[in-house]
């Protein structure tokens, strides 16, 4: 129902956050409520036929409280400025004029226009619209911003601003994911996205408020709350590839103190990329369902407290054979045999030349491919205060369970297959005291990080296995403990400047034990130390800030911000030797940046819309790099010394970019929004020993960085089309995506490991309330023209002699059907 429409309201004087949340559900609209403070409050009560405006306004009239409408079925109930309860007047905003978009980049609801960095903010609606399901679709709608999957949708190499996410490594992530404040951890814990209210990517570092230090961003995902007005609904969806999805949420009646909402989804696909030896790889297979409970006793305090659990059973990601490296490690006479004999079943190139004739989206994998993986999650935010001195406890604990089996080189041969299995949990605690005096705000806290195994963490690999060279188990037991102090303040200056001033002081430690055999299997730590494991451990600590400078004019905005953070240091395993001796352990990696920007809203007669817009430039020092030797490379005749991957600090580096957000309103019913984002991101110092730079490529250098196009933009254009009142609302949108050429490795010559520039063309067709139901139907189409383009690389490396790709999703089309509860 848009706000314009009347509807039938009976509410009684009620506690403010229970009189919304029955608002909602009479009204089909979403009330939030961001007044700290002041959620019981009686209001006052509305009955009658009137607009959802209307009915909101009389409610809270002389309550010290205002109403921003975000969009056409979202509002925000806030603390009016300087206002006490009994003397303030609602301030009603009317249709046409910009809204206010809020964000808690800097942990506390707060306008965009505000925030001195670059945020996205993505609501329910533009979620929903755009049928977005996985954080992969979250990139496909944010220029700048790289998820694909690997070895499954669930884990997936995330990248923003030059800086890569590995698929595996638990501890050193430039960029984190945040469920409702809680960080998640890298494998296996991002479900497909459900009962969503909105999702936030900070870009540029984050070093002083967010729970982990981050060298390029955060992603914020933000659960709908109970008692907040959303109403309960139930989705249903249907579509090629054998999709079929079951969504619903349902909320229970709030009582004086409690408001409790549970949500889940079903989501079955058949797989994209077929494999020769039968079925389909690039599945889903997954069910997730999420308890929210909210506990508001009159007074103060307030507690939130959530639990998440997921299980998934699917095929996972199957390589697709693109080449092969003429020099590869297979072209030896030990390897000859068993993989370029010169014709036949023993040959890489023979496979070759059956992949180019079989097609793009058939794979040769012949193990058993599988990505299994168990999470469950608990969360629990509590707050006693109100906006003028809160005091905020927030803990999250996190077990994930995964096991796959890997295909490396996408052919029957063994080259580079995996089996791996890790059973980890994480623990975080953070306390926070938040509020102002005077002209400032001020933000300070402690927060703690315990990540260790909770079972077997254990890969069995083998990279080209003969007789006399068999699959090696390597198990990697580690624990990692993060400890922090920070503080923020911002100071208003007088004729509009702000100034942040933020610190942060981290300290962080890794030990555990480790150990490479091709007999033994160590399945505790334990076992792992009983084996001959080595202990090894790794100790690092940094001082990272913010610094900003901001001037706001209107409803217009321009910052200036430097910041420090740093990815973890840490150790290799197993226990190196020969050469490689010195390179056990690896620094931090550490970036300080300098970013310009302007933000605001507009509104000109019946065109409104806002900007945002900033140019960075990021210094990296101390730039940690994975680097794959070869067997034996350490010249010490022992394989259990061999490491499958050598992280070390390679090199110096310079990212500079400019990011873009720019939306239109085009009369009340034309909406079109333009992304855009430009990097360009290049070593300027090798730091690396003369020992390694053979592992870093014939021009180390020059080295282009991963997973990073030169240029990628987005567009979108909906289009609302009144029908009469009982046949509902027609809204036609279509969308744009353009990504310039990238690599997926650093190395320049490989020819392989380069995607050339495509587009991807999406649309849906939406009818809002066919004869007035609380219905909502919708075709929708994504990669329409069928565009073939890897979305990411498998094995790139001469090592492997075989090159591999994964490729990106083709067309899909479906149906979606959501009834909404009223």
């Amino acid at each position: 129902m848009s706000g314009a429409h009347a509807a039938q309201v009976d509410v009684p004087a009620l506690p403010l956050s229970s009189a919304i949340s029955m608002l909602g559900r009479q009204t089909g609209i979403e009330i939030l409520l961001n007044a700290p403070g002041r959620e019981r409050l009686q209001t006052r009560p509305v009955q009658g036929s009137m607009s959802p405006n209307d009915a909101l306004e009389r409610m809270i009239r002389g309550l010290g409280l205002s109403i921003r409408r975000v969009s056409a079925r979202i509002y925000v109930v806030v603390k009016a400025p300087d206002a006490r309860p009994g003397k303030s007047r609602v301030r009603r905003l009317p249709v046409a004029e910009p809204q206010d978009i809020l964000v808690s980049a800097r942990r506390r609801p707060e306008r965009d226009e505000d925030v001195p960095l670059l945020v996205t903010h993505v609501d329910a609606g533009v979620l929903n619209n755009a049928g977005v399901r996985t954080i992969a679709d979250i990139a496909r709608l944010t220029p700048g911003f790289i998820a694909t999957g690997q070895t499954s949708s669930a884990t997936p190499l995330l990248v923003l601003r030059g800086q890569r996410r590995s698929i595996s490594d638990e501890n050193r992530l430039p960029l984190v994911v945040y469920q409702d404040e809680v960080p998640l951890p890298n494998q296996a814990a991002l479900s497909p996205l459900f009962d969503v209210a909105a999702v936030e990517l900070l870009r540029g570092p984050q070093g002083t408020l967010f729970g982990r230090n981050a060298t390029s961003g955060a992603v914020l995902l933000r659960s709908v709350q109970p008692g907040q007005g959303t109403p309960s609904y139930l989705e249903a969806e249907t579509g090629n590839y054998g999709l079929t999805r079951m969504e619903g949420a349902i909320e229970l009646p709030a009582s004086e103190q409690f408001a409790l909402r549970v949500s889940g989804q079903r989501m079955r696909r058949s797989g994209y990329t077929r494999l020769l030896a039968g079925g389909r790889a690039d599945d889903a297979h997954s069910d997730a369902v999420r308890a929210v409970l909210r506990f508001d006793p009159e007074g103060p305090l307030r507690s939130t407290t959530s639990f998440d659990i997921l299980r998934a059973d699917e095929i996972g990601a199957a390589l697709v054979l693109a080449g092969v490296y003429p020099a590869g490690s297979v072209r030896n006479a030990p390897n000859a045999p068993y993989y370029d004999c010169g014709a036949g079943a023993c040959d890489v190139d023979s496979y070759q030349d059956t992949q180019q004739a079989m097609g793009r989206r058939i794979s040769q994998s012949s193990p058993a491919l599988s990505f299994e993986r168990r999470f469950w999650g608990f969360g629990n935010v509590t707050e006693y205060g109100d906006d003028s001195l809160l005091v905020r406890n927030i803990v999250g604990l996190r077990s994930t369970k995964v096991h796959y089996e890997l295909d490396g080189d996408g052919t029957p041969l063994q080259i580079y297959d995996a089996v791996t299995t890790s059973h980890l949990r994480q623990l975080t605690e953070e306390l926070q005291v938040q509020g102002r005096t005077g002209s400032l705000r001020y933000i300070a806290g402690l927060f703690y990080l315990d990540s260790a195994p909770s079972g077997p963490v254990i890969q069995t690999v083998s990279r080209l296995v003969r007789p006399d060279n068999p699959a090696s188990h390597i198990a990697s037991y580690q624990t990692f403990r993060s400890g922090a102090v920070f503080g923020q303040i911002t100071a208003t200056l007088g004729e509009g400047y702000l100034a942040d001033l933020g610190l942060r002081y981290t300290s962080e430690k890794i030990a555990g034990c480790s150990l490479r055999s091709i007999e033994a299997m160590p399945l505790t730590t334990r076992q792992c130390l009983e084996d001959g494991g080595t202990q090894a451990r790794s100790r690092s600590g940094r001082l990272t800030w913010t610094l900003s400078l901001m001037r706001r004019r209107g409803d217009s905005s321009i910052y200036l911000t430097t910041r420090r953070a740093f990815r973890s240091g840490g150790y290799n395993t197993p226990a190196l030797g020969g050469t490689l001796r010195a390179y056990q352990t690896f620094r931090p990696e550490t970036l300080t940046d300098l970013e310009l920007g302007a933000k605001g809203r507009w509104n000109i007669g019946g065109f409104s819309g806002s900007y945002a817009a900033a140019a960075y430039v990021g210094l990296y020092d101390d730039v940690q790099r994975a680097l794959f030797p070869d067997v034996d490379y350490d010249e010490d005749g022992d394989p259990a010394t061999d490491p499958i991957t050598l992280y070390v600090n390679s090199a110096r580096a310079r990212v500079a970019g400019l990011d873009s957000d720019v939306s239109l309103k085009l009369g009340t019913r034309t909406h079109a929004s333009l992304s855009a984002s430009w990097i360009d991101a290049r070593y300027t110092r090798l730091v690396a020993p003369a020992t390694l730079t053979s592992l870093l490529g014939s021009d180390p250098l020059h080295n282009r960085f991963s997973y990073t196009p030169t240029f990628s933009g987005t567009v979108a254009l909906s289009h609302e089309i009144s029908l009469p009142e009982r046949f509902g609302t027609l809204e036609l949108r279509a969308d744009y995506a353009h990504v310039s050429s990238v690599r997926f490795t650093e190395r320049v010559t490989e020819n392989f490991a380069k995607q050339t520039a495509y587009g991807l063309l999406g649309g849906s067709l939406t009818w809002m309330r066919p004869a007035g139901l609380p219905l909502e139907l919708q075709l929708w189409g994504r990669n329409l023209t069928n565009r073939f383009y890897a979305s990411g690389g498998g094995t790139l490396n001469p090592a492997y002699t075989a090159a591999t790709i994964i490729p990106g999703v083709p067309r899909t089309i479906g149906f979606r059907m959501r009834y909404t509860f009223e």
